[in-house]
């Protein structure tokens, strides 16, 4: 090596010496190398989701002409077919609400609704459907807890046998 190249090379080797070294290991041919790695893990609140008011469609008189009761997220009830106007019976405690859910879980952790497509209410060897669920805006705090609002229409078959009808459906949250 020239005489000339020498403080040049000094002077590179110098600057590589400073530079930091990644994590890694080396071996002669033959040995062995090891390097630590790391390692996290992040536990957060499970989501969870609680029934606070059922969906209700109301009390309604029998109907000579199939028809549906829609329910919006918001209580409001609209009427097709047969069903058309008969949401003038007086309701009582048992008018038409919208369901009603509280879903808790990590604050600032977004999560998403699913709704069934269909669920049925049944009483004694009658049912009925409901179809399009709806969920409404959500409102809550932003420490993990919001309340969100479910509708859906209910068909009615033409002289659909008096009683009570019950039935449940499945509203599941999950983290995205």
């Amino acid at each position: 090596m020239t005489a000339r190249f020498r403080p040049c090379l000094i002077a590179f080797a110098a600057f590589a010496a400073s530079l930091p070294a990644p994590e890694a290991a080396y071996a002669a041919p033959g040995g062995t190398a090891t390097v630590t790695g790391t390692a996290s893990a992040q536990v957060i609140t499970p989501i969870r989701i609680v029934a606070t008011a059922p969906l209700r469609f109301g009390v309604m008189a029998q109907p000579t002409a199939a028809g549906t009761v829609t329910v919006s997220t918001a209580g409001a009830v609209s009427t097709t077919g047969g069903m058309a106007g008969n949401t003038a019976i007086a309701q009582g405690s048992s008018g038409p609400q919208a369901g009603r859910f509280r879903v808790s879980g990590e604050p600032g952790r977004q999560f998403f609704v699913t709704l069934p497509l269909a669920a049925t209410v049944t009483r004694s060897g009658s049912s009925m459907t409901i179809t399009l669920f709806t969920v409404g805006a959500l409102t809550g705090s932003p420490v993990g807890t919001l309340d969100i609002a479910v509708g859906g229409t209910l068909a009615v078959g033409a002289s659909q046998p008096v009683g009570t009808y019950n039935g449940t459906y499945q509203i599941t949250a999950s983290y995205n």
